[in-house]
């Protein structure tokens, strides 16, 4: 029983907030969204928001790759805000500068130039129990550590946002022009030379088929076969990737907003009955399988050897699908050589392959993708001491991908098992970016001190995604970074079901899932002394009468 002897009942009014602050990681397209939802859900109330971003600018992903042929591979109306369209696009498939240039200006128009700072990034992040705050080290542009503190820190780094070398002895010795995807210099030429290019996901998918062009002789170092496809939602683009949206096309949009309203959903529902084609084993898969097959056919131009190299016989999915405009047409072109067998090591002049072979290349191009371990780039200390970097070495568990136990207040925009191949990705990111708010709005106004997932919660939640992937195309046989680069191992990238389950599932945040402490002994004390905000501003106070026939749920 709770004792009255030294309790005091507090002067606030019911649910009255206190002041909170929120440290954001990020400034890519979570960060922009995040300002967005903040103002509007924390709107004259006492919570603060600070962005602290590594890069020089917003955009994220869209900054930071510049190779040749960097799009978008779904139409960019499905790549938008769910609250607000861009009838101005250029093309369905918009290259990585519009891209910039319209997450930019979504980052002007929310005010996040007023609450970022630039060159600045999180090195170390550590929980203080006694006060319920982290206490965060952050490095700036003048390499000088700087501190902060928060009630709620907010990870929105992204989960494609560390680029990395491949693991090849040599890489340090060679003399040649060397470079990654993430990571391009435009300023060298291609053209004349021989050029390796290593990798064959989607940022080299998109690179082949433009440096191909350029080059005297490529290279292509194809280890893993991969499923190309035709474009996705390719309905809405009659003619591909040379389609273009007309001057008259996009005047109706902006004058018709209904019309383009209409356009915008016909497109998410597109999308999000993409799921359907990700069991194992079914009639849809089968057919998917084939067509694929048949077109990849077709497009290398009936080559039996290369088709042999590059045709996957894994399920359609279990690596990501990539529409591959050009990229099977490359391979099989007279200046390119693909080699599928294993790279011994790279030396000063070029690659030696394991069976001796000796290629002499004056360019290498790294297109070798990310960490996917999802281990935060920053030192993480939670409430136990341990840093998650450690506690995520071998796996990343965690609580719907939103939560880790043990790291009260903590929250992530795309954690473990984000719905990243599995439908409409934005509307997700918002989705995870109010359910942290949610938490904040919690904290704020019902005396909450801290809260984190238990871990049987994760368990529970690890054992269902577990069982429910043995059904799914992402745990058939083949080498896929949605298993951290494994060809049997644990998938830690795509969520277990539907865009359509996951927004609905986070709608509602569970909080009996939560280990939730308070900032007084008694958690009934935000209650204060009986009013409600409505009472002391004057409202109304018959808010609850209604007129016959209204939604009484409402």
């Amino acid at each position: 029983m709770g004792s009255t002897a030294a309790y005091q009942v507090s002067e606030q009014w019911l649910g009255q907030p206190r002041p909170v602050r929120v440290v954001m990681i990020g400034a890519g397209i979570g960060g922009i969204a995040a300002v967005k939802l903040f103002n509007e859900i924390f709107k004259n109330r006492p919570t603060s928001l600070v962005i602290y971003e590594k890069n020089h600018d917003v955009g994220g992903t869209w900054l930071e790759n510049r190779y040749p042929g960097c799009s978008c591979d779904i139409p960019a109306h499905g790549y938008t805000y769910s609250w607000e369209g861009n009838p101005s696009w250029s093309k369905p498939y918009v290259g990585s500068e519009e891209l910039f240039e319209y997450f930019k200006g979504r980052a002007q128009a929310y005010g996040v130039f007023e609450l970022v700072h630039f060159k600045h990034r999180v090195t170390e992040a550590k929980w203080n129990s006694l006060i319920g705050r982290w206490q965060l080290k952050i490095e700036n542009s003048n390499s000088e550590i700087i501190e902060d503190e928060c009630e709620v820190l907010i990870n929105a780094g992204g989960f494609l946002n560390k680029w990395k070398w491949p693991e090849i002895e040599g890489i340090n010795t060679y003399k040649g022009f060397l470079v990654h995807s993430a990571a391009w210099d435009s300023n060298y030429s291609f053209k004349g030379k021989t050029v390796a290019v290593i990798g064959s996901g989607s940022s080299a998918i998109q690179i082949v088929p433009i440096i191909q062009k350029q080059a005297k002789l490529m290279v292509s170092f194809n280890r893993s076969p991969t499923w190309i496809t035709p474009e996705f939602a390719s309905e809405f683009a009659p003619e591909g990737r040379d389609s273009v949206f007309s001057k008259e096309q996009k005047a109706q949009w902006i004058n018709n907003p209904n019309e383009f309203l209409k356009f915008r959903k016909e497109i998410e529902n597109s999308a999000n009955q993409f799921f359907n084609l990700q069991f194992k084993d079914t009639p849809l898969q089968e057919k998917l399988y084939q067509n694929s097959r048949e077109v990849m056919e077709k497009r290398l131009n009936g080559k039996k050897e290369l088709a042999s190299k590059l045709i996957p016989t894994f399920a359609v999915g279990c690596r990501r699908m990539t529409p591959g405009h050009g990229y099977l047409e490359a391979l099989a072109s007279d200046n390119v050589v693909v080699r599928s067998d294993a790279i011994a090591r790279i030396t000063p002049t070029g690659i030696e392959m394991v069976d001796g072979t000796q290629l002499t290349v004056e360019a290498i191009i790294c297109a070798t993708g990310f960490d996917n371990s999802y281990r935060p780039s920053f030192t993480i200390i939670g409430e136990n001491g341990k840093d998650l970097r450690e506690e995520w070495k071998d796996e990343p568990r965690s609580y719907l991908s939103v939560a880790v136990a043990g790291y009260p207040n903590y929250f992530m925009a795309t954690g473990p098992n984000f719905p990243l191949s599995n439908g409409s990705l934005i509307a997700c990111l918002e989705e995870t970016l109010k359910y942290a708010f949610k938490a904040v709005d919690k904290i704020q106004t019902q005396g909450v001190k801290s809260l984190s997932p238990t871990r049987a919660a994760i368990d529970d939640f690890q054992a269902h995604k577990d069982k429910m992937m043995e059904q799914l195309v992402w745990t058939s046989s083949c080498r896929s970074w949605y298993k951290n680069g494994t060809i049997n191992g644990k998938v830690w990238g795509p969520y277990p079901g539907s865009v359509p389950h996951f927004l609905e599932l986070l709608s509602v945040p569970r909080w009996e899932d939560f280990e939730i402490k308070y900032k007084t002994s008694n958690r009934f004390q935000y209650l204060g002394k009986g009013k409600t905000y409505r009472e002391v501003s004057g409202g109304d106070l018959s808010w609850y009468i209604t007129e016959p026939g209204a939604n009484l749920a409402a």
